[in-house]
């Protein structure tokens, strides 16, 4: 899908991530990368995939996934660290999918990470693994609750 929007610039990780998503939801490659940093040691790593490292093969893997439609995603447990010209999300993912004519869904711990530069706020990392189900009983419901490792 060719992208309606021209490239923006975005005054908060936030409002960069939120165009990600949008851009996800719309199935569109173009504006999804608009949103990634230039620099070519940009990092993404897709659930079970390997660590993909520059532009380049950043671009083939979503153009692979989005070639099979727009990706629904909604953002729960979003903490944000941010600091100067950095800033680290960490959220949980729930990735919604027909298959076989029935609605699933799959949730995805992810680590999404914004750098300003003269572009405004931009993608430096995406890292998604698959939520176990059963780990976080009793840690996820409690509030506020943090683990340090």
């Amino acid at each position: 899908m060719k992208s309606t929007l021209s490239p923006l610039r975005y005054d908060s990780s936030e409002a960069a991530e939120d165009a990600i998503y949008e851009a996800l939801a719309r199935g569109d490659l173009e504006a999804l990368m608009a949103l990634w940093s230039d620099e070519e040691d940009s990092v993404c790593i897709h659930p079970s995939g390997p660590r993909l490292l520059g532009l380049d093969a950043i671009r083939q893997s979503w153009a692979l996934i989005l070639s099979q439609g727009n990706l629904v995603v909604d953002r729960s447990k979003i903490q944000i660290i941010a600091a100067g010209t950095l800033a680290v999300h960490n959220l949980i993912e729930t990735i919604h999918v027909m298959e076989a004519g029935r609605a699933r869904a799959f949730q995805m711990a992810c680590t999404n990470v914004y750098m300003h530069g003269s572009r405004g706020w931009r993608m430096v990392l995406h890292h998604a693994a698959a939520v176990q189900q059963d780990t976080n009983q009793g840690i996820d419901d409690r509030p506020n609750a943090r683990v340090l490792h």
